[in-house]
């Protein structure tokens, strides 16, 4: 089981692709056999949090999170809840989205995006030069993955540890071939309320040296092999092992 499992981190995967300014009409008519799926009870079962002139923005009451912009595109899985009445009494949260391990998430957002992606109007010949996975996890200090502790603990030398508020944000470059070179960012943030839970997230990019068409074999293969390194990268980093020698090393110095 994935350390992303046990903290419930949820996934995002997205797309940077060669720019086209499509209208906001264009977009969601591209779109229309996804939102025809998206009714219940004769009832639609998503909402339009964005709509600008070459972006939308579209979150389904199942935690699909939609964007497209004129070079971008990605699905985000975001938990949903609503009021519900209750006879004689106060209102409850109603869950709407099903909570599910993050392993399981990443292939429906993947799914989703490469139908999106293949929908989208575009020029022929456009190509896409990037593919990206984004694990998010809300979590507790005491319940951090040992490799973050040290990571964290590692950043803090300078001054004794990092017992207040703290943001970081490092881009670390990963592997490299001659058809595309990975690289991911990691972002560790505690708020000043120490009521709050601290939030980290890593978002693993393989860029790719020449333009993959925008098909779905193209995509699902793109999908396939980076989802498959960034979990990897992701236990890795949960571990420790990758980078406890440099540490250890460095702390030395």
């Amino acid at each position: 089981m994935s350390w992303c499992d046990k903290l419930a981190s949820v996934p995002t995967v997205g797309l940077t692709f060669d720019f086209h300014f499509a209208s906001t009409d264009e977009l969601l008519s591209s779109m229309t056999p996804i939102l025809d799926k998206l009714v219940l009870n004769n009832k639609p079962t998503f909402e339009i949090e964005k709509l600008e002139v070459f972006a939308v923005t579209i979150n389904t009451h199942e935690g699909f999170k939609y964007a497209v912009e004129p070079s971008k595109a990605s699905v985000a899985f975001n938990h949903r809840m609503r009021p519900k009445a209750v006879s004689g009494g106060a209102p409850t949260m109603e869950m709407l989205s099903k909570p599910l391990p993050f392993t399981e998430l990443l292939p429906a957002v993947s799914d989703r995006l490469i139908e999106m992606a293949v929908a989208l109007p575009g020029p022929k010949g456009r190509s896409f030069t990037r593919y990206g996975v984004v694990t998010t996890t809300p979590v507790d200090e005491d319940e951090l993955p040992p490799g973050i502790k040290k990571l964290i603990a590692h950043f803090g030398k300078p001054w004794g540890g990092l017992s207040d508020s703290f943001g970081i944000r490092t881009c670390a470059s990963l592997t490299k071939t001659s058809s595309y070179y990975d690289r991911c960012i990691h972002t560790l943030a505690r708020s000043e309320d120490p009521n709050e839970l601290m939030t980290i997230g890593f978002d693993y990019q393989r860029t790719f040296t020449n333009g993959q068409p925008i098909s779905q074999a193209a995509l699902k293969d793109a999908a396939e092999g980076t989802e498959r390194a960034a979990l990897k990268y992701f236990e890795e980093l949960a571990e420790g092992n990758r980078f406890d020698g440099e540490i250890d090393d460095a702390a030395r110095t």
